[in-house]
């Protein structure tokens, strides 16, 4: 076994493991139970730590991993703040939480609306506070995420030079939104990182967790497959699957997507992370 491979990160010259670990679900955990969880994913060769402002205490259980082990991973973070003083509010709080004096990227998150990227852009707008902070070393690379609108987040992608895209490129949502086809073309014109969320879709994909991990490593330019875990034999299971990596042939895939259509179909009045 080769081990967990790393992929070239867009342009920001960084190699990321291409299963990254997702700051939710074991959160939910005391802290022994998460911080056991962190450490052995870096043990197992995950080096990018995606977490989030508004995870419940994600940032502080994985600051208590961060304390001893911060020059091993990529750490990602993100803010739903629209304007500078917000997003600058929360990043000194991630800070604080994560236990660092430097967060490898910091993202806006869950940007949906065209109102939404007026408001970051502006002159008194979240950019402006991530710009500040990556002048002053406490970030170094700007982030965008989202899983509602593939157009939004293109449209994002041309407007300002992000570092990275974080969007919804699972099975799931490539079955009932073109997501790929509309965001990544946007973000290569950038040489913007793109990495995977949703790959699991809240666990409706659990049956399938190796086809879903190898549908999404399989995309052209994705990066690393963001996903959440609940406890250590998920990530070992999972690592597995990432390590072993091989493409879906046709048939998998055209298998897998139908899966996902017939879950979407039957649970659809459940979908609000697919619905606008």
């Amino acid at each position: 076994m080769a081990g967990l491979a790393r992929r070239p990160l867009g342009n920001t010259g960084c190699d990321v493991s291409a299963l990254a670990l997702g700051g939710v679900t074991y959160n939910l955990h005391d802290d022994e139970h998460a911080a056991t969880v962190v450490h052995r994913a870096i043990d197992l060769g995950i080096n990018y730590i995606d977490t989030g402002y508004g995870y419940s205490d994600s940032e502080r259980k994985i600051g208590l991993v961060m304390a001893e082990r911060r020059n091993e991973v990529f750490l990602a973070t993100k803010s739903n703040a629209r304007d500078r003083d917000g997003m600058l509010s929360h990043i000194e709080e991630s800070l604080r939480r994560l236990r660092t004096e430097q967060i490898d990227l910091y993202q806006v998150h869950d940007l949906g609306t065209e109102e939404q990227i007026g408001r970051i852009t502006a002159s008194d707008g979240a950019l402006r506070a991530l710009e500040e902070a990556r002048q002053g070393g406490l970030i170094r690379f700007i982030g965008v995420t989202g899983h509602r609108s593939p157009d939004i987040l293109a449209k994002a992608l041309r407007e300002y030079p992000f570092d990275t895209v974080l969007t919804s490129l699972g099975a799931m949502h490539a079955a009932v939104r073109p997501f790929y086809e509309t965001v990544v073309p946007a973000a290569r014109e950038r040489g913007a990182g793109v990495l995977a969320m949703k790959v699991m879709a809240y666990g409706w994909l659990a049956e399938r967790a190796e086809q879903a991990i190898r549908f999404a490593l399989g995309l052209p330019e994705v990066a690393a497959a963001v996903v959440g875990v609940d406890d250590i034999a998920e990530l070992e299971q999972d690592v597995r699957a990432a390590e072993a990596y091989e493409p879906l042939s046709d048939a998998e895939r055209d298998d897998l997507l139908a899966t996902a259509r017939t879950i979407y179909q039957a649970r659809s009045d459940e979908a609000w992370f697919i619905k606008r």
